[in-house]
């Protein structure tokens, strides 16, 4: 079997369906269809019956087993889902999943639902065994510049026309939030039937959904995009998030780049060392190739006064500077600023 994309996964038909099934990440909408669609090819497979499990630090692990020897008075075959909410199966979870894969039951088919993920569990021997003997489903929120061939593509399974600009606009009021875009397109659908979508209409009928967090946030900076740094900043502001939280993430990412800098001439192993997966190393390049090693030690030593601003313990430079908010935004101006004489 193998590691499978959602996009592989839902072209898949009834008779390529697997004994075991992995689905991981909190990305809600892909989570739901992926079972969604193994729960319909199951059920064409004649897999009639359903039980499915929470976990929690109570669960005892000898129910997934006592569930799968447990004779049906009204089905041969049944689908037993295990809910794995914060993603960890502990050492427990770990060997009964690892064991129930290894000798599957016959006539059950497995399916666990991890809702939250960290891509350190994909080294684990239990989501091994998944790898081995059934199928495991990474699911990812799309990045930024990948939203819009996300929302053509949706918008042509429902058959809504929609003009390229106002598909860019769209992919910016739902950046992150698939089950809003989803949405959306489904209201658009209803209002305009055959008739093309323009960017007018999306501005006046469709709400700002964009899900931001403070990862959004450091991937923008590490990019230089000024624009969308503050749009995400000015997000989080709006959804009420502590400065300090963002204060910490602008702080962790700075500190990541000194020790980068420092090495000159990083190699993969240093990129690894410091927790970076290779998909962000791109991003940590731009940022190192904007900034040498002295800017990078005065944005940093900015960020220990930004601290005691948002504590109240220091004024800025300025009326300005003595608000929180205003003074990361001053930050972020800086921090994207192309190198002298660019």
């Amino acid at each position: 079997m193998a590691k499978l994309s959602v996009r592989q996964l839902l072209a898949q038909g009834p008779n390529q369906l697997a004994n075991a099934y992995l689905l991981a990440g909190d990305e809600p909408l892909q989570l739901q269809e992926c079972a969604d669609a193994i729960r319909q090819q199951a059920k064409a497979q004649g897999y009639s019956e359903r039980e499915v499990l929470h976990v929690d630090g109570r669960f005892d692990w000898n129910r997934l087993f006592a569930s799968a020897g447990t004779l049906s008075l009204f089905a041969e075959k049944r689908l037993i889902e295990v809910h794995l909410p914060d993603g960890k199966a502990g050492a427990k979870g770990a060997k009964a999943l690892s064991e129930f894969i290894a000798n599957p039951p016959q006539d059950v088919m497995l399916l666990v639902m991890a809702h939250q993920w960290q891509g350190a569990s994909d080294k684990t021997k239990w989501v091994k065994a998944f790898v081995e003997a059934g199928h495991f489903v990474r699911v990812y929120a799309p990045r930024p510049e990948e939203m819009p061939g996300w929302i053509r593509q949706r918008c042509a399974q429902v058959g809504l026309r929609v003009a390229d600009d106002a598909l860019i606009q769209l992919a910016a009021r739902m950046e992150g939030n698939l089950l809003a875009a989803a949405q959306e397109i489904e209201k658009l659908k209803m209002r305009f039937g055959q008739q093309q979508v323009t960017v007018r209409d999306v501005a006046s009928l469709v709400a700002d959904n964009a899900r931001f967090d403070v990862f959004r946030l450091t991937d923008a900076l590490l990019g230089g995009n000024l624009y969308r740094a503050l749009r995400v900043l000015r997000g989080l502001r709006a959804n009420d998030l502590p400065p300090v939280v963002v204060h910490w993430a602008l702080e962790r990412e700075s500190r990541t780049l000194l020790k980068l800098s420092a090495l000159r001439r990083p190699r993969p192993a240093d990129y690894r060392k410091l927790g970076i997966w290779p998909q962000r190393q791109g991003l940590i390049n731009q940022a190192l190739a904007r900034l040498d090693e002295s800017r990078l030690l005065k944005m940093h030593a900015q960020l220990a006064q930004l601290d005691r601003v948002i504590k109240g313990q220091s004024r800025g430079q300025d009326d300005a500077l003595s608000q929180p908010w205003l003074a990361i935004e001053r930050w972020l101006v800086e921090f994207t600023q192309p190198p002298a004489g660019h």
